[in-house]
């Protein structure tokens, strides 16, 4: 009997030891393909007291795909507690790239570092750092994800429902913001889901009637490629005419190197100009316009 006892004695503890050993392998493997954030630094430590410190492995977490290393575990804790207050905006992405650039994700690097309303930001050189700390707001909220209104409330129920900050979640970067604890959870549980399901109904609206309608905008013109970022959906080789609007939005329009060939090429010249076409897509404030008229105002 107590050589049956220990027989199973002896049996638990390796399958014990077993388990530990395929969870800590499991770990050890996703800290391996999740790439090191912030190289290598404390992200607890940037926004706390603005220094860069080096983390150590051997306190890593990781959080949105990224392996974030701190100096202590007892540092660690913090992030773990309230990551969303400690990871850099976009996972460390440039923030004036994506916003200039229709998305574009260019990494940023700790040697170009900005700090804005608590938050971490990086840039890829200090050029483009420096058009950031000229005006800060306009770049601080690009990785906020639906205007900050509810993706499972869009999603689920067809509803535009404001979030709050206090329930924010980060996927790939960006910032989503709920209305409660339980629907913030619910998003957490399947993220992929409402984000695909997000891209299938603005897919919808974009093919439908209403998205075509005819509206009119009033603004001044410039260069899409050259001052926005973006070009023409139709012909994405020219640089594009853009309309900015008084409400902030940029308008691309479409096909005008071809129908209006003098206006386009005084574009750089911020003509005042009255527009009237068919919306064909919009990503966030850019939108590609084919136009039916262009009037220049006097």
């Amino acid at each position: 009997m107590n050589l049956f006892r220990f027989g199973m004695t002896a049996a638990v503890l390796v399958s014990v030891v077993c388990l530990n050993d395929a969870a800590n392998a499991t770990e050890n493997s996703q800290k391996k393909q999740a790439p090191v954030a912030l190289e290598g630094n404390c992200a607890v430590c940037l926004v706390n007291g603005k220094k860069v410190v080096a983390g150590k492995p051997e306190f890593a977490e990781i959080y949105d795909g990224q392996t974030y290393l701190f100096p202590s575990e007892e540092v660690k804790q913090k992030f773990k507690a309230a990551p969303v207050q400690y990871v850099p905006a976009l996972k460390g992405d440039c923030t004036v790239c994506f916003a200039h650039h229709d998305g574009l994700r260019k990494p940023g690097k700790i040697d170009h570092i900005s700090f804005y309303e608590g938050r971490v930001f990086l840039f890829p050189n200090e050029s483009i750092k420096a058009v950031f700390d000229k005006s800060p707001a306009e770049y601080a909220d690009v990785d906020l994800a639906c205007d900050g209104k509810c993706i499972v409330c869009k999603v689920d129920g067809g509803k535009d429902v404001p979030g709050k900050p206090e329930f924010t979640s980060i996927y790939q970067g960006l910032r989503y913001q709920f209305p409660s604890q339980a629907v913030m959870q619910k998003f957490q549980k399947d993220p992929a889901k409402y984000v695909a399901g997000l891209n299938k109904k603005q897919a919808a609206a974009s093919d439908s009637p209403a998205a075509s309608e005819l509206v009119s905008i009033r603004g001044t013109t410039g260069c899409a490629a050259c001052e926005f970022g973006v070009h023409p959906r139709q012909n994405p080789d020219e640089l594009g005419l853009a309309v900015k609007s008084d409400d902030g939005k940029i308008y691309v329009i479409e096909g005008a190197h071809a129908s209006h060939p003098e206006l386009y090429k005084g574009r750089f010249q911020s003509l005042a100009v009255n527009v009237k076409g068919k919306q064909i897509a919009q990503k966030g404030k850019f939108i590609w316009l084919e136009p039916q008229s262009i009037e220049t105002v006097k």
